[in-house]
């Protein structure tokens, strides 16, 4: 997915390398955030896609709190010309493609009950 930051240009969105990343930001979007709060997580989750880019800052996987990165993140893309319904709905289809990089429950448990199948041995 591309996506157009205006002044900060035009990138390939990628889902994070770390499993935990995307579930901090999937958890806090399940939790039904307030729209102050979800303007700052779909802002969040942009930069977090483009980090590769080194456009926008990078999110601090110590503290795990994609609003308040948000907010910085934010700031930023408003700056840039990135007008505030675009970073929701951008942010939205992120999270979206976030949800189906984690392993679901049923995922993991038939994954830990294979077995191979009998061979020669």
């Amino acid at each position: 997915m591309e996506i157009d930051l205006k002044k900060l240009g035009v990138h390939v969105a990628q889902m994070p390398k770390s499993m935990a990343t995307s579930l901090d930001f999937v958890s806090i979007w399940g939790a039904e955030p307030n729209r102050a709060q979800l303007g700052r997580l779909c802002a969040a989750v942009i930069a977090v896609c483009v980090d590769h880019a080194r456009v926008l800052p990078s999110y601090p996987v110590a503290t795990g709190d994609p609003i308040a990165f948000g907010h910085k993140c934010l700031d930023r893309l408003l700056e840039a010309g990135v007008h505030a319904g675009d970073i929701y709905e951008i942010g939205s289809s992120l999270l979206l493609e976030m949800i189906k990089e984690i392993p679901r429950e049923e995922a993991v448990e038939e994954h830990a009950n294979f077995t191979d199948p009998p061979g020669d041995t």
